[in-house]
């Protein structure tokens, strides 16, 4: 039942149970300014979550401003959701940040669990961004934050997966499915060939091969895929499961179907055991959005980045303004380039109110197609030309004009102008900042490796990490200005 939080202030929280200097010094922690700024922003919003909860049914929820809180200060933090819980219950900061009585029911990890749940199987896919939405909105419009000058940069990330071979996918989903056909069809399973189940079993390690036993292990594991394919596809007791899918999927994508069945070699680990008509595709014929591993079956492959996502992040760059804040983050599929995520990028920063008049990339988002239109929506596109379309270094190119055209072979002559204009290189530079914003990113609030899978709540930990960027930014300028002569203050 969704209950919003009492607006009549406690008479003995943490604030009033605090001696003078515990209380003095949570004021000069991040404790004072969330308090202040933070805590009223997140009570404000705890009514478009409201549906999360039962309208009639159920105990009262705990205040929606304490869990989402409770969830960005863990990302600020960096911490699990135990540690989350530890801080709520004995860090007088926490206290003393969201009014509490020392005495009152906290959060437990259940709570936690349940409202990101609520959040990932909601019918409104934006209900995932809501916080970072609606808490970033109210920080540029309480700290005057400007966006007409923005740059954007993709952060390649991994979900909670280890890094499989092209050996170590065939092993473990092969391994993955033999453990669910023992539960489900224990006959059938027992029937299986003794060579395969001990080269897959849960005991085996087939996948831990000296890098020359590797391409002839790749051709057993194939052969194996095709048996078990072989075996089970007429089999609905079995070919029904989500892992009898992902061996199928691992089948389509890595293995071509032959007339004439492929004999193991005798020096093959499977000699003996019949030949299979399956062949090992070569790799470089296999896509980026193939299976990467069983288990997390939304990961992909970008050939100069790796295994993962692609986080796509959007800041503001303007000289003035008191603080720079993450305006959008969204997460792509690594499959694809960043050519293909800047002008849906330039949308949802329009939805939001916050498009930019000038938006800094690297050459990966440039190009004339994308300059032109990102024209059409009033936006300039600060950006080196791709390597093909660069400036001749030996013509004189005239100044370009103020707004970049629309028609796209225009906006192409345009990209040229502009990057062989005399103030390009003072302009560009502070694109590399994003590198920094990057690094933050990923040292102080663990977007390098997450701690969840799937591409659903992957999404939800980077919109609460880079919530919890901007939140972190937003109390160290509280802090400064308050303390301007103590120098940098502390957010520990």
């Amino acid at each position: 039942m969704f209950r919003p939080s009492d607006p009549q202030r406690k008479l003995f929280d943490a604030g009033g149970l605090l001696s003078a200097r515990q209380r003095e010094e949570c004021e000069k922690s991040w404790a004072g300014p969330f308090r202040q700024h933070c805590l009223p922003i997140l009570r404000g919003i705890e009514e478009e979550f409201a549906d999360l909860f039962d309208p009639k049914m159920g105990r009262p929820n705990r205040p929606v401003a304490l869990v989402v809180g409770a969830l960005v200060l863990k990302e600020m933090k960096d911490y699990t959701d135990e540690e989350t819980m530890e801080a709520l219950q004995f860090d007088a900061r926490w206290w003393y940040a969201f009014e509490l009585e020392p005495h009152d029911e906290r959060v437990c990890p259940k709570t936690l669990y349940n409202f990101r749940q609520g959040l990932l199987e909601h019918q409104d896919k934006k209900k995932k961004k809501l916080a970072f939405r609606r808490v970033t909105d109210q920080l540029i419009e309480s700290l005057g934050v400007k966006v007409e000058r923005q740059r954007l940069d993709s952060k390649h990330i991994l979900s909670n997966i280890a890094i499989l071979t092209r050996l170590g996918l065939f092993s473990e989903t092969i391994r993955v499915f033999l453990r669910e056909a023992k539960r489900i069809h224990p006959k059938a399973y027992e029937a299986l060939g003794a060579g395969l189940l001990k080269r897959h079993g849960e005991e085996s390690h087939y996948a831990d091969a000296r890098k020359a036993e590797g391409p002839r292990r790749l051709g057993v594991v194939a052969r194996d895929v095709g048996r078990l394919v072989a075996r089970f596809e007429d089999d609905p007791a079995v070919n029904s499961t989500a892992e009898w899918k992902l061996l199928w999927r691992l089948y389509q994508e890595q293995c071509d179907p032959t007339l004439d069945p492929e004999e193991p070699g005798k020096d093959d680990d499977d000699h003996g055991e019949g030949g299979v008509c399956v062949a090992l595709r070569e790799s470089k014929q296999v896509s980026g959005d193939s299976l990467q591993t069983p288990h997390d079956p939304t990961v992909e492959y970008s050939g100069h980045k790796g295994k993962g996502f692609e986080a796509q992040i959007a800041e503001t760059i303007v000289a003035t303004n008191p603080v720079q804040l993450i305006t959008e983050v969204e997460v792509t599929r690594s499959s694809k380039t960043d050519l293909e995520a800047l002008v849906p990028m330039v949308q949802r920063l329009k939805e939001a109110g916050h498009k930019p008049e000038e938006l800094a990339a690297d050459t990966g988002f440039s190009g004339a197609k994308n300059a032109a239109e990102l024209a059409k929506e009033g936006v300039n596109l600060l950006a080196p030309c791709p390597a093909v379309a660069k400036p001749d270094p030996q013509k004189a190119y005239p100044l370009p004009e103020a707004k970049c055209p629309t028609e796209e072979k225009a906006a192409g002559e345009w990209l040229r102008q502009q990057e062989a204009s005399p103030t390009f290189a003072q302009r560009y530079a502070i694109r590399a900042g994003s590198e920094a914003t990057n690094s933050e990113l990923a040292r102080a609030h663990g977007m390098d490796k997450l701690r969840v899978r799937g591409k659903a709540r992957v999404k939800l930990a980077v919109y609460f990490k880079a919530l919890a960027c901007n939140v972190k930014r937003a109390l160290r300028y509280w802090l400064q200005k308050s303390k301007p002569t103590e120098g940098t203050a502390c957010l520990a």
